[in-house]
């Protein structure tokens, strides 16, 4: 079940934990959970702090929330590592449909986001790699709503 929330570090904490769910971090995971403390700017010792209040099963306080445009940013800064430096596995996809339920985005406002990512790619990315990530995303996109669909989000 995932809780909406707007915390940066409760954010952080489920994520992580999410991760650690199956008891291993994968590249993909770890490479993700590195972009998301950067584009949720946690401090330096955030990160650290709230990995060890999932071990000892401890409160965390509670951390700055984010804007509507912040979570949109943060989402799209994670998608976007998703996309392009991971093997795109189920459990990388679990992290992308955790973040879209937990920031309560929109059918359309996730495909906003993936629209600003394709114009993105249009200007930085060679066409062949363009045409790949394109196929790429088209079978993952639909992956990842299966996922989505599977997360309960409680009010």
């Amino acid at each position: 079940m995932v809780e909406p929330s707007a915390d940066r570090r409760a954010v952080f904490r489920g994520v992580v934990a999410l991760a650690l769910n199956d008891g291993n971090l994968t590249f993909g995971e770890k490479r993700l959970i590195t972009k998301l403390a950067r584009a949720l700017r946690l401090e330096d010792d955030e990160p650290k702090m709230i990995y060890d209040s999932i071990l000892d099963n401890t409160n965390l306080e509670k951390g700055f929330d984010l804007t509507i445009s912040e979570k949109i940013s943060v989402y799209e800064q994670v998608l976007e590592t998703f996309l392009i430096h991971t093997d795109k596995t189920d459990d990388d996809l679990r992290i992308i449909a955790y973040l879209r339920k937990m920031f309560e985005l929109s059918d359309s406002e996730h495909r906003a986001i993936l629209r600003s990512l394709d114009r993105q790619l249009e200007e930085i990315v060679h066409r062949n790699v363009r045409q790949n990530i394109r196929y790429e995303l088209k079978g993952t996109m639909e992956r990842l709503s299966e996922i989505v669909d599977n997360f309960r989000v409680l009010k």
